[in-house]
């Protein structure tokens, strides 16, 4: 790579892949220093404004952290700079394509199982009358304004996440739900399904993790029907 502005966004592209690649293969522990400008400058062939560019980035993102007289370090990851990173990934389309939106199903399907699954073994008194408050929310805007119903669905699965007590799976399950609603939202295809939703809390709250995972299994293969089906509905009005 020959030298250039950081102005190239194909060339800064390319450095912030290499740095994150490096800090993955050389430097994976958390608070590990990273080299000097000079040095990754030197060893990319490129700038030190490209680097630095690149460096500001992954600063943004909470990858690495600049401490004046140390240096840049490697930090562990944050949940909040995580969802933040995954919300940035699934907003890049604004209106999914069928297939696009088969394949964030799945990856709730299989999120979402294991979340309400955790939820029936570990769910406290207080997390069990917040799922049921959601619920009671989503029945009251089952009629009501679309936004109200995407709020109160997020806020019945934030529930459920919040009582699997895994704050992992709430750091990748939250992003991709939040965008998922908002995206179908924009097709005006967007149902609660009440019913499902509640025979979640009810084997949550029976202590079933297996009946709690079919439960959530019913749910997504009626969403997956109602998201074709609106989906292919938005197509042709396009």
């Amino acid at each position: 790579m020959q030298t250039r502005s950081f102005r190239n966004g194909r060339l800064s592209g390319l450095v912030l892949h290499e740095v994150q690649r490096l800090i993955a293969e050389e430097y994976p522990a958390p608070g590990s220093r990273l080299p000097k400008e000079t040095e990754l400058a030197e060893r990319f062939h490129v700038s030190r404004i490209v680097v630095r560019e690149a460096m500001k980035i992954l600063e943004d993102r909470g990858v690495v952290e600049v401490r004046a007289g140390r240096g840049t370090l490697t930090v562990a990851p944050k949940p909040d700079r995580v969802k933040e990173s995954l919300l940035r990934l699934f907003q890049d389309q604004p209106i999914p394509t069928i297939e696009e939106t088969e394949s964030l199903l799945e990856l709730r399907q299989v999120l979402e199982e294991t979340t309400a699954s955790l939820a029936a073994v570990r769910a406290t008194a207080e997390d069990l009358d917040e799922i049921e408050s959601a619920l009671g929310a989503m029945k009251e805007w089952e009629a009501g304004k679309l936004d109200d119903m995407v709020a109160a669905d997020l806020r019945f699965h934030r529930a459920v996440m919040r009582a699997a007590h895994n704050r992992y799976l709430e750091m990748v399950l939250d992003p991709l739900m939040e965008v998922f609603l908002q995206q179908i939202k924009l097709t005006a295809g967007f149902s609660t399904g009440w019913d499902l939703h509640l025979n979640i809390f009810v084997e949550i709250r029976a202590r079933n993790p297996v009946g709690a995972r079919q439960a959530v299994r019913r749910l997504m293969k009626l969403t997956l029907a109602d998201c074709r089906d609106a989906l292919n509905k938005f197509v042709k009005s396009s």
